[in-house]
């Protein structure tokens, strides 16, 4: 699918089917190009040919809106409930054929990217089989365009969430007075109140993070889930400190702004720099 007419289905889908939003997954993106190697930027400017990582970062949301592309939506998040362990599921999803979570599309995107036939042959057949199109005509754009949003996707912590309250899509509270769900104030709420643009957003996360950046970039990728269960914990556990004396919702305001927003810009920030170590590894 042409990379602009996607852009026109956004508005065909629910809020609840992202993460980070828009802005946020451009944000990973262009901390992620922005530390690339000149040798990976090569490459993945090669790939895209005419578009940018920034831009494709949010194509897998849009091709939602394809049915052909439904085999991938559940690559978008990993359902990890209280009693069990990122180790467990990982376990238990592993001994079946299907990709099942975003763990496992990180992999075969990795795996994509890196030439690896049987990764390469699989995704080709899903694609085949499910009559899509690759993004740009091309096999590693779209491993690129998807590993971007996957590594965005699992650093948000609502996107490693309870099957119950649907990564607290379920959950309604009160964000500067407006009703939304849980699930929203951490796709776009939090992030799109600082009214700023990604590139500005990105500049800012990255001058707050420079000094984690190496050690984020040792962790692997079950530290980056183990890290946003840990956070999702803390979420639920903070839920009703403010609440509306009227409807008795969660009320997030200022305060929340204030206690949050260094946390999105470290999950951000992280997500990005992580990306590009990857990509750095991948193409030497």
């Amino acid at each position: 699918m042409n990379i602009r007419f996607t852009i026109l289905l956004l508005v065909l889908l629910p809020q609840f089917l992202f993460a980070w939003g828009a802005n946020g997954h451009r944000i990973v993106a262009q901390i992620c190009y922005d530390n690339l190697s000149p040798d990976a930027r090569a490459r993945v400017s090669e790939a895209l040919g005419d578009n940018y990582l920034a831009q494709v970062s949010n194509w897998p949301d849009y091709i939602k809106a394809e049915k052909g592309w439904d085999f991938a939506k559940s690559w978008h998040y990993m359902t990890i409930q209280p009693d069990l362990t990122v180790a467990d599921v990982n376990a238990k999803n592993s001994a079946k054929p299907k990709i099942d979570d975003v763990r496992e599309g990180i992999e075969l995107m990795v795996g994509i990217l890196k030439g690896d036939e049987a990764a390469r042959d699989k995704m080709t057949k899903l694609m085949d089989d499910n009559r899509v199109k690759p993004l740009a005509g091309s096999l590693d754009a779209t491993a690129l365009a998807f590993l971007i949003h996957f590594i965005g996707d699992v650093h948000q912590p609502m996107h490693v969430g309870k099957n119950r309250d649907q990564g607290g899509n379920k959950i309604a509270v009160l964000f500067f007075g407006d009703r939304m769900n849980l699930h929203s104030v951490w796709d776009s709420g939090i992030v799109e109140h600082e009214k700023l643009s990604y590139t500005e957003f990105a500049a800012f996360a990255s001058i707050h993070t420079r000094a984690r950046k190496a050690a984020w970039e040792k962790d692997g990728l079950e530290t980056w889930i183990n890290e946003s269960v840990a956070l999702r914990e803390s979420l639920y556990n903070t839920l009703y400190d403010r609440t509306d004396r009227e409807t008795g919702l969660p009320e997030f305001s200022w305060d929340y702004q204030h206690d949050f927003l260094p946390i999105v810009e470290d999950r951000l920030a992280a997500a990005g720099y992580r990306a590009a170590a990857l990509l750095n590894e991948i193409f030497g």
